[in-house]
């Protein structure tokens, strides 16, 4: 009886200790087989960012795909370490998603959007399983757009209330952007480049009058200082910015970035509430002035199609924009003209 007891409890422990490695194989087996995320969030692990890409990384645990993340306050640095093939995807914003694909990058065109609804349109209809081939481009995939919100002229002074008085003003704008240098020349700015570490202090210590920049840039990069008592934040979005996932293809399975897409077009609204939290604490948020918006309007128009001459924007993307924006609102010039 012990001996058959004995013999009994070794074959026990005999598969437990199988069980054990077999275990230690599988953990070893997903970690070298973890998909490695660069994300870029300015606030780091502590963004919003960084934390809808942790909640991605768990949907992506039922595809079948585990993404270690690796957060970056440097954009330029993710994009550098995800060329150099440290990161297999990234997230980053639409405007170094140009170099992945043009399609997608250009839905941040200039007044190629007006409102959140026509941001929402156009997410849905790009992630559709239609224009899948449109989010591909030389091996890259992108996996998913997300909405950052508009893109508002910060201003240092109200008396700045015409597409007339703004000519000659200084504006602060991100060096590596092309757009930005191009509209700052369309629109007769004086350009003061700059990076990401001191774009909103040229603004904030009164070296630009200007300064492009989302709402949920307000609070983080403190540009009521910007603004003061005398600015003002203008109400009319000249952009709408976006977050993209970009993935190397040959990394993923054939379905993955499909999947993803879906999965970000069924956030929107979710994703939206902190820039829209965001436009609730600007102090002094105001409409352009009678008259002005049409203006400003045709300014915005102007360069875009400009730039969509230069290849500087995709132009299936602006006919999917044009329609958008004529969709409720068909009695528009531009509806009709075939300039775009």
């Amino acid at each position: 009886m012990n001996r058959e007891w004995f013999n009994a409890m070794s074959s026990f422990f005999n598969y437990r200790h199988l069980g054990f490695i077999a275990c230690l194989l599988m953990l070893f087996a997903n970690n070298a087989q973890a998909q490695k995320f660069c994300v870029f969030d300015v606030l780091g692990v502590q963004g919003p960012f960084y934390g809808t890409m942790l909640e991605y990384s768990t949907i992506a645990r039922k595809w079948g795909v585990t993404l270690e993340l690796k957060p970056y306050t440097n954009e330029e640095k993710a994009v550098e370490d995800f060329n150099a093939g440290v990161c297999d995807l990234i997230s980053t914003t639409g405007i170094r998603a140009r170099d992945f694909n043009l399609f997608s990058s250009s839905i941040e065109a200039i007044g190629g959007i007006n409102n959140d609804a026509q941001m929402k349109s156009v997410i849905e209809t790009i992630s559709r399983p239609e224009a899948a081939k449109l989010m591909m481009q030389d091996g890259y995939e992108v996996a998913g757009v997300l909405p950052i919100g508009g893109v508002y002229l910060f201003l240092n002074d109200r008396s700045i209330n015409s597409v007339d008085k703004i000519k000659g003003k200084k504006i602060a704008i991100l060096a590596h952007d092309l757009v930005q240098l191009r509209l700052a020349k369309r629109l007769g700015f004086q350009a003061l480049a700059a990076d990401i570490d001191d774009f909103a202090l040229k603004f904030n210590q009164g070296t630009a009058d200007i300064l492009p920049a989302p709402a949920i840039a307000y609070m983080p990069l403190e540009l009521f200082k910007g603004v003061g008592n005398k600015g003002l934040v203008l109400k009319m979005p000249i952009s709408y910015l976006s977050l993209q996932v970009v993935l190397r293809s040959d990394k993923f399975p054939a379905n993955y970035g499909q999947k993803s897409r879906t999965y970000f077009n069924s956030m929107f609204d979710s994703l939206l509430k902190p820039t829209r939290q965001a436009e609730q604490e600007i102090l002094y948020f105001f409409p352009a002035p009678d008259g002005e918006y049409d203006n400003y309007q045709a300014l915005l128009r102007d360069a875009r199609i400009s730039m969509a001459q230069e290849g500087i924007y995709d132009t299936k993307m602006m006919s999917l924009l044009k329609k958008v924006r004529c969709k409720n609102q068909s009695n528009r010039a531009e509806c009709t003209d075939g300039k775009e």
